[in-house]
């Protein structure tokens, strides 16, 4: 209906769906592996939905895409709640606290988004709805058409309602005329974990990467402000570098004993199943007793975190005319 009117999207849009999910992923990840090249030159996001089975939303992924998202879902209503899917996931929980700003959740394993984030560096999103007893049915024989039109999403205004959320979301993605990154969020989670690894491992050395955390956030901080009023002539080149943004985060030779996975700020677990492990390479270690190498691993995320911080420093100079 949109190309009818004459609308061409600004970036490419690819629909796909994957064959032998639950065999390893294979469709998925020997698609990223064959076109990975171009996907690091080119692949600006990868948005992902594997369940949906009605009630809350159920999101996480890269933190750069975090203030997108928020924009995204404050802008959509839940249509059996009256209420936008931002305000539901921020409310109070069921004991009455006060309710918490929206973040993403780190990604880790299970579905079609691990290829695309964890060894291409694609910046992505994992979505869906999901209510309680959802998955009593899971991998059953009662998993069917009749079981989810009976019990689970009756009237289909759930899978509506993410056929929504992600059609958003690429059309946002496609016609930003700068690639919508956050950088603070970044700042903001690394410090935050970082913190959680000082508080189990008092003697680990960790300042190394609280100080290149710090000169992360004073560059997101001018990356902002470069970005309210981008300069028009520097555009193409900012989001061209900007595409290579989630890319800064990986390393060519991977994680300690598993080099397929590139990304530094989370894997799935060692052995935590499809639950991710963040700063993997510095807290694996240091789980397995291994000081020497969680030291080691340190420096390792020291040193992509200002790589990292480079990057960020030279868009916002692009940004701003400099």
């Amino acid at each position: 209906q949109l190309k009818a009117t004459g609308w061409q999207p600004k970036r490419t849009l690819i629909f796909a769906l994957w064959d032998a999910e639950e065999f390893g992923l294979i469709g998925s990840t020997e698609w990223v592996e064959a076109h990975l090249d171009e996907l690091q030159r080119k692949g600006v996001a990868y948005f992902n939905s594997d369940m949906n089975s009605g009630g809350g939303l159920s999101a996480g992924g890269s933190q750069l895409l975090e203030n997108f998202f928020h924009d995204v879902i404050r802008d959509i209503e839940d249509p059996a709640k009256g209420k936008s899917l931002l305000q539901l996931a921020e409310a109070p929980g069921d004991n009455g606290g006060a309710g918490k700003p929206f973040a993403l959740g780190p990604l880790g394993a299970g579905s079609d988004y691990v290829a695309f984030l964890h060894h291409a560096g694609v910046p992505s999103l994992n979505l869906g709805f999901t209510g309680a007893g959802a998955s009593g049915t899971y991998h059953s024989i009662f998993d069917s058409y009749a079981w989810f039109t009976k019990h689970m999403d009756k009237d289909f205004q759930y899978s509506r309602l993410l056929s929504q959320v992600i059609g958003t979301s690429m059309l946002r993605m496609s016609e930003a005329s700068l690639v919508p990154h956050d950088f603070r969020a970044v700042a903001r989670v690394i410090r935050s974990w970082t913190a959680e690894i000082k508080a189990q491992y008092g003697k680990l050395d960790l300042g190394e990467v609280m100080q290149a955390t710090d000169l992360l956030d004073a560059a997101a901080a001018r990356y902002q402000q470069a970005s309210v009023k981008p300069d028009a002539k520097t555009l193409a080149s900012a989001n061209q570098l900007l595409i290579g943004a989630e890319r800064a985060l990986t390393r060519e030779s991977g994680l300690p004993g598993r080099s397929w996975f590139r990304h530094q700020l989370y894997a799935p677990g060692l052995y935590t199943g499809y639950s991710a492990r963040t700063l993997p390479g510095i807290r694996e270690a240091a789980d397995l007793g291994k000081m020497d190498e969680a030291k080691q691993q340190v420096g390792v995320l020291a040193e992509t975190v200002r790589a990292f911080t480079g990057l960020v420093d030279r868009a916002a100079a692009m940004l701003a005319g400099k």
